[in-house]
């Protein structure tokens, strides 16, 4: 959550270690046959995996349905996201209960917690599939996502930021506003090249 994304080696397998409710407190490695991970991002207890064939895995902490398969159990092993399969998605970010995801369309969907509007939806309701923002289009050409505790952050190629969710801290830069539950763009007179959300503060590069 509020890290940059991580480059998977040429081997295609993927460790994790760290403390798991769910499984036993040790590094875990898993292979990935005729497909090469290339993208990953963390949440407090969930990961997302992007591969080289545009397929979106998730396991972990499903509580609010933030791995967006359709259930609110846990799961242990990297699972695919069928119903994701024909958009082909190219970025993952992974915030403490919720995950935001682009595709090659140009296309942002988001699945999970959502009690401060960080789904970008329109409304508080959690998903434990994957809806797409209607907000976003071909034409927003998404650069890079990012997810905090109950924020979401969207930043196209040209520089221009969206920011939803909790606002409660003043953490997605929109004064006057305790939440927002669609995007908003985010200005400071000049483009922005990187984002990060945090837990209750975010950051950026321009």
């Amino acid at each position: 959550m509020g890290e940059p994304e991580i480059l998977v080696p040429d081997s295609g397998a993927v460790f994790t270690f760290g403390k798991t409710k769910f499984a036993e407190n040790m590094p875990s490695k898993f292979w990935f046959k005729h497909d090469i991970p290339t993208y990953l991002s963390c949440g407090d207890e969930h990961t997302a995996i992007v591969t080289g064939n545009n397929k979106l895995y998730m396991f972990g902490s499903n509580n609010w349905g933030q791995l967006g398969l359709g259930s609110k159990s846990t799961i242990s092993k990297p699972t695919c996201v069928k119903a994701l399969k024909p958009e082909k998605v190219k970025l993952a970010a992974c915030g403490r209960n919720h995950t935001l995801v682009s595709t090659e369309g140009g296309s942002v969907y988001a699945a999970g917690g959502n009690n401060e509007g960080q789904l970008g939806l329109g409304d508080t309701e959690e998903r434990n599939t994957f809806h797409r923002i209607s907000f976003f289009t071909s034409q927003h050409n998404i650069k890079q996502l990012s997810a905090g505790s109950n924020t979401s952050a969207a930043l196209t190629e040209d520089g221009i930021l969206f920011m939803w969710g909790d606002n409660s801290e003043g953490q997605i830069g929109l004064k006057n506003m305790s939440n927002v539950c669609v995007p908003h763009q985010v200005t400071i007179g000049k483009p922005i090249s990187w984002i990060s959300c945090g837990y209750y503060h975010s950051a950026f590069v321009t």
